[in-house]
């Protein structure tokens, strides 16, 4: 087996199992409750020795972190003022950007302006973090740190970016079942006037199940330029910027399970 190919398994792998975890935590209660459906599987993704997910309370102006994991175990409940330039949880909510270290003790200073200790848990050699968004806002960070240098890369970062989606939807989710007014789900305009074809809702189903574009051509029986045809209306007609984001609305309108 050639090295492309071993990337694209390996992609679709991860497309699977990305899948798996949006469709679990979509469906949870509680935020400790997500976190560990979601630690459950990130191993399998990538190296996530910590992870955490950091809930931002605009009354306190903190970010409260409860049920983190580390080593397979969980961290006493903690915060950090959301505004704090000396954290790197600060520079991600200031900036509203995510941030990538592979080796700490060298790439620190890009961020901080001097080196830190953590308020739980490892010292890292290399860390993600990444906001999360409900509407444009801000709503808490998703992180993920290891002892390992050059632990992360491209791809994981994208995988990270995808689940940070999943889990923004989740916790929207569960401020509305707790009777926190929900954002609104509304379908836009463009999708009204142009619907979604038979076999659009096709290709999106299958794109849902983790399928590369070569392995949907190959289930309708069409070829892999009509998928990517079909692929760029769904994006159009659900103004989607990509995969992850058409899916997440498309289960979010009930167009797909």
């Amino acid at each position: 087996m050639n090295s492309k190919k071993k990337g694209a398994d390996a992609l679709l792998v991860s497309l699977r199992i990305l899948n798996q975890i949006g469709a679990s935590i979509l469906s949870e209660f509680t935020i400790e409750q997500m976190i560990d459906t979601v630690y459950e599987h990130v191993n399998k993704l990538m190296d996530a020795y910590s992870f955490a997910i950091g809930i931002y309370n605009p009354v306190s102006e903190r970010i409260e972190y409860i049920g983190a994991r580390e080593n397979n175990q969980k961290l006493p409940a903690f915060s950090i003022y959301a505004h704090n330039q000396e954290r790197f949880s600060g520079w991600v909510f200031t900036h509203q950007k995510e941030l990538l270290i592979n080796d700490y003790e060298k790439e620190y200073l890009l961020y901080l302006p001097h080196a830190i200790t953590p308020m739980q848990g490892i010292n890292p050699a290399s860390l993600m973090y990444i906001p999360l968004f409900i509407n444009k806002e801000i709503i808490g960070l998703l992180s993920v740190r290891t002892l390992e240098k050059n632990a992360y890369g491209p791809q994981s970062m994208e995988i990270l970016k995808t689940l940070a989606v999943f889990i923004a939807k989740a916790i929207e989710n569960t401020r509305a079942s707790n009777g926190e007014k929900p954002a609104p789900a509304e379908v836009p305009p463009s999708y009204h006037a142009d619907l979604l074809s038979a076999r659009e809702l096709d290709v999106l189903s299958l794109l849902s199940k983790g399928f590369t574009n070569r392995a949907i051509a190959d289930d309708l029986f069409i070829s892999p330029n009509t998928v990517k045809t079909h692929t760029i209306k769904i994006y159009q007609k659900l103004q989607a910027g990509n995969r992850t984001e058409a899916i997440v609305k498309a289960k979010t309108y009930g167009l797909i399970k």
